[in-house]
């Protein structure tokens, strides 16, 4: 007997790159858009995390070497909430 096969389920219907961020003043309006943040170590898969996510393949850059981001990634999901 073939093991079952659950069904794809999709929450993000759309994920839209917003901007790149070192310094506050330059991020979105918090007002905008509730934040939820992606938080942890070097090299531990927030990238790729965000991509499965997402559904999309270089949505996150996703780097060899460890420590390369440097930036805040700001994300509107489903024009509901940004991901950071």
């Amino acid at each position: 007997m073939a093991p079952k096969s659950s069904p794809e389920i999709q929450f993000v219907k759309s994920a839209t790159f917003i901007k790149s961020a070192v310094w506050p003043r330059a991020y979105p309006d918090p007002e905008s858009y509730p934040e939820i943040a992606v938080a942890g170590r070097s090299n531990v898969g927030k990238s790729s995390l965000i991509n499965k996510l997402t559904n999309r393949r270089q949505l996150a850059r996703v780097s060899n070497t460890p420590g390369r981001t440097q930036l805040l990634n700001f994300i509107l999901i489903n024009e509901h909430f940004t991901l950071c």
